[in-house]
């Protein structure tokens, strides 16, 4: 929770929207919403796009990426080790979150944590509000998130 919390002030002294007040009766102005981290936490940052179509939610991409671009998702190792650890990995919590959010028509207070992997569930959580706050306010100007990086 300490790490949503941090994402919540971060956003807010960026001039960002704060993200914990979503009107989700406001609609959103057609377009597509990005928001990227600028760092690298455990060698992946997050990356979300997300496309509004009359006013809705349409599709969400929502990705942790490896400099090299490639998915979380992929890493074996990274799986394995997170799943002796915490008994869930990326490869089904990531697609868990993005699916939540899909079959709750974009409203993230439906979206449930994600057990063994609550700070990505709390940060996925933020970033979407966030996206939705420039949705509704029609600025399609991407985010960058400039990360806290936590020492492994």
């Amino acid at each position: 929770m300490k790490n949503y919390i941090n994402q919540l002030v971060q956003a807010s002294q960026a001039g960002k929207a704060g993200t914990i007040h979503i009107n989700n009766n406001k609609k959103m102005k057609d377009g597509t919403y990005k928001l990227s981290e600028k760092n690298y936490d455990h060698g992946y940052r997050q990356v979300y796009t997300l496309i509004v179509k009359n006013g809705k939610v349409s599709n969400l991409k929502y990705d942790q990426i490896n400099k090299d671009g490639k998915s979380k998702t992929k890493d074996a190792n990274y799986e394995k080790q997170m799943k002796k650890i915490a008994k869930v990995g990326p490869k089904e919590y990531i697609p868990k979150l993005r699916s939540e959010f899909m079959k709750s028509k974009g409203n993230t207070e439906k979206v449930q944590v994600v057990s063994g992997a609550t700070d990505s569930s709390n940060q996925f959580i933020a970033y979407v509000d966030q996206l939705i706050n420039t949705a509704q306010k029609d600025d399609t100007k991407p985010i960058t998130v400039n990360n806290i990086v936590y020492k492994q």
